[in-house]
C-alpha cells in the first residue's frame, strides 16, 4: 500500500528552487561567464565616466603657482634700463624688471601699477600722483616719491641722451610729499598721461653717477627694478658672450605675486634659428615671426600645441605722395587712378597672410569705430586639438568639398575685383583725356605740353615692404603707368629719401601709438625736417583740428575731432593709405591667461604677465575663495 504523499509547506518549496544572482552566475557556461563579466565591467566603466564627467563639469579651473616659461628673444640686451632701452631685447626685459606709475589692462586701458591714484588739473598742465604704500625695488629698499622725482629729471636731462627724453622735455617735477609727486606741464597736451608707464628707477642705485657714466654701469645688465619679475641670472658662453637671461618673480610686486616662477629668455642671433628652436620644443613662445613663416609653421607642424595671439600694431602703412616734387599727384584724376589701382586687399591676403587690416585713413579702423561698430580681432588661433576652433577646426573645414569650392570662389572674385579697379582705373584717366601711348603709358596732351604718367616709388628695404612695393608697382604699371622701385637700406632712406623729401612715392609707415597724436606726421610746421610730415601736407582746417587734438581732455570730443580730421584727409588725398599689420605671438598651449590688447610696442604684451600661469587645479566652486592668494 503506497503512503500517503506528504505535503510540504509552500514557503519551504520556494526556498529550495530560489537561486541568488551569484548562483545563476556559476550556473553558467564558460562563454555565458565572459560575456555577462565583460557587460558588467562595461557598465561600471560607463558609470564611472559618466560620475567623473557630471563632477568634472561642477569643478572650476584656479591657477596655481610654479613653473618655468622659456621665450626666444632677437639679439643681446645692452640697456635693461628704462632711459636708455632701444633694441626689442632691452625693452622685453625692461618691461618686466621695472614698474611704472600705471600700467595698462587685458584691454589696453591705462590702470595704477605703483600709483594709488592720480589727478589732472583742469587746465591739463598739472598732473598730481599720490603711490601706494609699502611699495619696494627688488634688493628690498622702499620705492618713494624720491625715486620717481629721480627717473623724472634724469630722463629731461639732455646729458642723459635718454631714449625717451622728448616725451618729458620742459616737464617740472615736484616732490610734495613722500608719496605725492607733481608734473607740472608748459602747456596741455592731453596725450601726456601714456609717459606715466615708464619704468621708476632706484635712486639708491643709480643717484651716484654722472650722466655720462650711467651707460657703463653694470646695473644696466643686472637691474634692481620693482616689476613683475627680478634679476635672476645671466648664462654665457666661454667667452662671455650672454646665451640667456633668467627672472624670478618678485613676490613684492603691487599688483600681486606672478604665478609663473621663472622666466627664461633665450638669446637668438636670428628669427630662423629662434623659429628652428621653437619647432624643435625648445620654447614656449615666440614673436616677430614673418607671416609666411608662421602659415608655414601651423600647417606643417601639426603636433605643436600651439596658439596665435594676435592684435594690431598701433602702426599704419601706406603712400605718402610729394606733390612738391611730382606734379603729376597735382591731377585729381591721377590720384584716384592710382588709389583704385592700389591692391590693398592682395598685400593684406598674400604678403600678410591675413595678419593686418585694410585701411582708408591715418588711423587703425578700430580706434574710430563706436562701441557697435568695433571688430577688433584679438584672435587666438590655436593648432591644439584640444581647444575648439582655431587653425585644426579650419583645416578639417578646409578639405570638404564645399569649401574648396567656396575658397575657389573667393580667389575669383579677387582676380575679377583686380581686373575691375584696373580697368576702372584706366577709365578714370581716359574721362579726362589721358591717352595710352604705343608703350603703354598713358599721356596727357595740349597744345602747350604734354604730361607723361612716369613716377617712381621708393621704399625700405625689408621683406614685406619690398614685396608690397612689388605688388604695387606691378598694378599700377597694368594700368598704364610708368613705375621706377628704389629700394633703400634704413640708413640710406632716411639720410637720402626722408630728410631731404627726395621722392616722389614713399611706401613708409607711422608709428601712431597709444597717445594718437597726429601732430607731427601732418601738421604744415612739420613739413620740413626735422618735421615727420613727410607728404608735405598742408591745411589750415587740419592744423586747427591737430592742434585742438593736443589739448581736449573729453576723450569721447577728442574721438569726434579724429573723425574730422580723417575725413578731411580722405578727401583731399595727401596719401593712400593700406593696412595696419598685426602683432603675432606664437605660445605653446600650456601657458595659460595669455591675452595682448592693441599695442604699439612688442614688449607690450607683457603688461599682464603677472596673471599668466603654467599650473593649476580643478576645485569646486565653494573652494575658490578659500584658495584663493
Amino acid at each position: 500500500m503506497d503512503s500517503p504523499e506528504t505535503e510540504q509547506p509552500i514557503s519551504t518549496i520556494s526556498k529550495k528552487h530560489k537561486h541568488s544572482f551569484f548562483d545563476t552566475l556559476i550556473e553558467l557556461g564558460t562563454f555565458e561567464k565572459l560575456f555577462v563579466s565583460i557587460l558588467i565591467l562595461l557598465i561600471v566603466v560607463s558609470g564611472t565616466q559618466i560620475l567623473y564627467k557630471k563632477n568634472k563639469a561642477t569643478f572650476i579651473e584656479i591657477p596655481r603657482d610654479g613653473g618655468t616659461y622659456v621665450e626666444g628673444i632677437i639679439g643681446t640686451p645692452r640697456f635693461i634700463n628704462p632711459l636708455l632701452a632701444v633694441s626689442n631685447a632691452d625693452k622685453d626685459l625692461t618691461s618686466l624688471v621695472y614698474a611704472g606709475l600705471l600700467t595698462r589692462d587685458a584691454d589696453g586701458n591705462l590702470i595704477p601699477e605703483l600709483a594709488e591714484s592720480y589727478t589732472i588739473s583742469e587746465d591739463g598742465t598739472a598732473y598730481t600722483f599720490k603711490l601706494k604704500e609699502g611699495l619696494v625695488f627688488h634688493d628690498g629698499v622702499a620705492l618713494t616719491a624720491d625715486d620717481v622725482v629721480y627717473t623724472i629729471n634724469q630722463a629731461s636731462n639732455p646729458s642723459m641722451r635718454s631714449a625717451v627724453f622728448s616725451n618729458w622735455e620742459g616737464i617740472t617735477v615736484e616732490k610734495v610729499d613722500n608719496l605725492t609727486v607733481t608734473f607740472t606741464l608748459p602747456e596741455p597736451y592731453a596725450p601726456f598721461i601714456e609717459n606715466f608707464t615708464l619704468g621708476i628707477l632706484p635712486a639708491h642705485i643709480w643717484s651716484d653717477l654722472t650722466p655720462e657714466n650711467v651707460t657703463y654701469s653694470e646695473f644696466n645688465k643686472t637691474p634692481v627694478g620693482a616689476g613683475p619679475f627680478k634679476f635672476g641670472s645671466i648664462e654665457r658662453t666661454k667667452s662671455g658672450i650672454p646665451l640667456q637671461y633668467n627672472l624670478e618673480r618678485f613676490e613684492g610686486y603691487t599688483l600681486g605675486a606672478p604665478y609663473i616662477h621663472t622666466i627664461e629668455f633665450i638669446l637668438y642671433d636670428n628669427n630662423e634659428d629662434a623659429l628652428t628652436a621653437y619647432t624643435q620644443g625648445k620654447l614656449d613662445a615666440l614673436h616677430n615671426i614673418a607671416p609666411v613663416n608662421l602659415e608655414v609653421l601651423l600647417n606643417s607642424n601639426t603636433n605643436i600645441q600651439a596658439s596665435v595671439h594676435r592684435a594690431p600694431l598701433l602702426r599704419t602703412f601706406g603712400i605718402f605722395l610729394n606733390h612738391n616734387q611730382q606734379r603729376l599727384f597735382l591731377e585729381d584724376e591721377v590720384l584716384e587712378a592710382l588709389k583704385e589701382a592700389t591692391p590693398k586687399k592682395a598685400i593684406v591676403g598674400e604678403i600678410l597672410r591675413g595678419y593686418g587690416t585694410v585701411i582708408d585713413s591715418p588711423l587703425p579702423t578700430h580706434l574710430l569705430a563706436s562701441e557697435d561698430e568695433i571688430t577688433l580681432d584679438t584672435t587666438t588661433a590655436t593648432n591644439s586639438d584640444e581647444t575648439e576652433g582655431g587653425i585644426e577646426e579650419e583645416l578639417d573645414e578646409a578639405v570638404t568639398e564645399e569649401t574648396v569650392e567656396e575658397a575657389v570662389e573667393e580667389i575669383e572674385e579677387e582676380k575679377v575685383s583686380s581686373v575691375n579697379s584696373i580697368e576702372r582705373a584706366r577709365a578714370i584717366l581716359e574721362n579726362e583725356g589721358w591717352r595710352r601711348g604705343e608703350d603703354g603709358v598713358y599721356v596727357y596732351k595740349n597744345d602747350d605740353s604734354e604730361l607723361r604718367l612716369s613716377m617712381s616709388l621708393s621704399t625700405v628695404n625689408t621683406p614685406e615692404l619690398v614685396q608690397a612695393a612689388q605688388r604695387i608697382a606691378e598694378s599700377w604699371r597694368e594700368v598704364g603707368f610708368e613705375v621706377e622701385l628704389k629700394v633703400f637700406d634704413p640708413t640710406d632712406l632716411t639720410q637720402s629719401v626722408i630728410r631731404p623729401r627726395k621722392f616722389d612715392a614713399l611706401l613708409f609707415g607711422m608709428v601712431i601709438g597709444h597717445e594718437l597724436d597726429l601732430y607731427a606726421f601732418w601738421h604744415s610746421s612739420q613739413r620740413n625736417d626735422p618735421g615727420l610730415n613727410i607728404a608735405q601736407y598742408a591745411d589750415i582746417d587740419a592744423d586747427a583740428l591737430l592742434e585742438q587734438m593736443r589739448t581736449e581732455q573729453d576723450a569721447q570730443k577728442r574721438t569726434e575731432l579724429y573723425r574730422e580730421f580723417v575725413a578731411l584727409i580722405q578727401k583731399q588725398n595727401p596719401a593712400i593709405f593700406l593696412y595696419t599689420p598685426d602683432f603675432t605671438y606664437l605660445v605653446n598651449n600650456r601657458v595659460n591667461n595669455v591675452s595682448i590688447h592693441p599695442l604699439s610696442e612688442a614688449s607690450e604684451r607683457f603688461d599682464t604677465v603677472h596673471t599668466w600661469y603654467l599650473e593649476s587645479d580643478n576645485v569646486w566652486p565653494f573652494m575658490e575663495q578659500l584658495l584663493k592668494r
